[in-house]
């Protein structure tokens, strides 16, 4: 019996997560200028022409990795942490919590934030990153209730995650680094 429409295309999503998904390391480790196509498509085991069939070149895979690790970091449970009836401070302690505590245990989450972060550590933009808007708005509601220090916001926001992406970076290679406490990482935004 052939496969209807919708079986197809859940099949396709399927095997494109799947790409998504193991290419992650990769660029995590490699980043976009230096991964080449042969060498991600001989590690993640599928031809090139599969990859193709999915993505239109290396550029557009990495958009769409950096999208996917985005999702991955910034998870329905750190997205809640904004809507909390609690002080900004408190907003910005569970947040760093979980930022460390999955740095900590989890690689996967290391390569996510790696990914996740890389264009804004590196100043290539930040729009679209829910995780960037999720300090951003912490902080500006801080600075409202005198919490955090007068200034721009979102180049405290960006400060704190390039914070977070150069330890995701140290953790890649040494699982086992010492990290920053949470209360270290917020030094950032409280001055």
């Amino acid at each position: 019996m052939p496969r209807s429409r919708e079986q197809n295309e859940e099949l396709r999503e399927r095997s494109k997560t799947n790409i998504l998904a193991k290419s992650v390391p990769y660029f995590a480790k490699n980043g976009l200028e230096g991964t080449k196509i042969g060498d991600l498509t001989k590690r993640i085991q599928i031809s090139q022409g599969a990859l193709y069939v999915y993505f239109d070149s290396k550029e557009d895979l990495y958009r769409e990795l950096v999208k996917y690790s985005q999702d991955k970091v910034a998870t329905e449970d750190l997205l809640s942490y904004g809507e909390m009836d609690v002080p900004a401070i408190r907003k910005l302690r569970y947040v760093s919590d979980h930022i460390l505590k999955n740095l900590a245990q989890e690689k996967m989450y290391v390569y996510y934030t790696i990914l996740a972060l890389e264009d804004l550590a590196k100043g290539r933009g930040y729009e679209g990153n829910q995780l960037f808007d999720l300090l951003r708005n912490i902080i500006k509601e801080g600075q409202k209730d005198g919490s955090f220090p007068k200034g721009n916001a979102g180049k405290i926001a960006e400060y704190y995650l390039s914070v977070v992406y150069i330890y995701s970076v140290k953790k890649s290679s040494d699982m086992n680094c010492e990290m920053l406490n949470s209360s270290e990482l917020e030094r950032v935004v409280r001055g």
